[in-house]
Formats: structure tokens, sequence, C-alpha cells
């Protein structure tokens, strides 16, 4: 099936509602002084927060001679406050404002493609029982704000094939091992397109490496991994979560 007719199948009816509904949502106004990280704060492999000189061109002592499934990751801040509050508030108190937020900023810090014509923006997909009990899935949110800000395409490529435990009730060491064989794509041929595959959060990578995977897997020339928030590696950012 071709990109186009994928295109023309996505319903977006809900989210446009809710979009409409609800009211607009700006750091501005919530958070003085905080501001999205630069680029130089944090490794463009990983994610993790880095200091001046530790990220080389195989990535920061946290990802150094590890295979990393996407070409390159973005992020608005590591999972803490005021960042985590937001995303709580997004994704357990229906305030999905937000996600319209994160998405024109990550917007903002995709940088320029080799070519605009073949761009295409990805979310993480969630399992249709867990959708239907929160309403909607996050990641298409701020996936289709970053794709609006953009003026590119935003399709639901990915699908959860089997529900899974959150990543952050299962321990790091099991986090591959818990989403593994649990999504699948679209019959589609991604050869020449570069895509942003974006979530909300980075914890362990497992689910941003195996959605990353399908997507090259399907041709994909590049994928970029957009995340409102990184857990930092060096503390517990989801005990909580």
């Amino acid at each position: 099936m071709g990109l186009r007719s994928i295109i023309q199948q996505v319903r977006t009816t809900t989210v446009g509602a809710l979009d409409e509904w609800a009211p607009p949502t700006s750091v501005a106004n919530h958070a003085d002084g905080w501001r999205p990280d630069e680029p130089d704060a944090y490794c463009p492999r990983c994610g993790a927060s880095a200091g001046p000189g530790s990220v080389l061109g195989d990535g920061c002592p946290f990802c150094r001679d590890k295979p990393i499934a996407w070409q390159r990751l973005i992020r608005l801040g590591l999972y803490r406050e005021p960042l985590d509050d937001w995303i709580r508030a997004m994704k357990f108190e229906g305030r999905w404002s937000w996600a319209a937020e994160f998405g024109r900023l990550l917007a903002d810090r995709v940088g320029k493609p080799f070519d605009e014509a073949r761009h295409v923006v990805v979310p993480v997909p969630m399992h249709w029982r867990r959708r239907w009990r929160r309403g909607y899935n996050q990641a298409a949110l701020i996936a289709r704000a970053l794709a609006k800000a953009r003026r590119w395409r935003m399709i639901d490529l990915l699908m959860r094939t089997r529900p899974t435990a959150p990543q952050t009730t299962v321990p790091p060491s099991s986090r591959h091992a818990n989403v593994r064989n649990s999504f699948g794509i679209a019959a589609i041929d991604l050869t020449g397109w570069e895509v942003v595959l974006v979530d909300d959060v980075k914890t362990s990578g497992a689910t941003l490496s195996a959605c990353t995977r399908l997507l090259r897997k399907a041709g994909a020339r590049s994928v970029t991994a957009a995340v409102a928030a990184v857990a930092d590696p060096r503390a517990q950012d989801f005990e909580a979560s």
C-alpha cells in the first residue's frame, strides 16, 4: 500500500476534537525560567545529560559502544520538575493541551531534513485497550502538533499487536523483553523517507528501539527519535510514575 493511500485512511476526528476543546497551554504561563534543553546539554545518541567534552563521535559514557537503533534523539529535558508534572498531567489528568506545546517545542528542534517533501512523523502506538481507557494516545497528540508546525505528514504507521505492562512498572533489565514482538507496522514502502518517531518519555529506549527497527525494515532512510523527556540513567526517575 502506498503512503498516500494510508494517509487517506488515517482518522483524525477524535484528535481534532480534542484540539478544538483544549485550552491553549504555554510553558511561559507555568514555569518562570524553564527552557527546553539546548542540543549541547545532552547526548544526541541516547539523550542522557552530558557535560562539556563528554560526548564524542561514538556517544557519551552512558551509550558509548552500545548499539542505538535510531540516528539521533532530541529531547526537551530530563524527566523531573517541572517537566515530569506536565507530562503526568497530560497522561493521567486529561490535560492533553500539553501535547500541543510539547509538539511545537520539538518541531523547533528537529532541524532541517535532507528532503522536506519526504518527511513523515510517526507516533509510538498505544494498545487499543489502554487507549480506550485513557481516551487518547498522548504520543499521537504530540506527533500531530509537531507535524502541523513543520507542515509534514503525521501517520499512525505502527500498532501494538499485544498488550504489555507499562515500561515504568518493569525492571530496566526486563524492558526489552517486555516489548519484544509487541509492535507491528502497516504494509508500506518507506524507502527514501526520513521518519521522526515521537513518544512522550524515553526510559530504557526499548520501545523506541523496537519501533525504529520496524521503520528501518520498511525502508526508512533515517529515524529521529523525538521525546518530551528522558529518564536520567543516573537516577530512579520513574519509581513513582
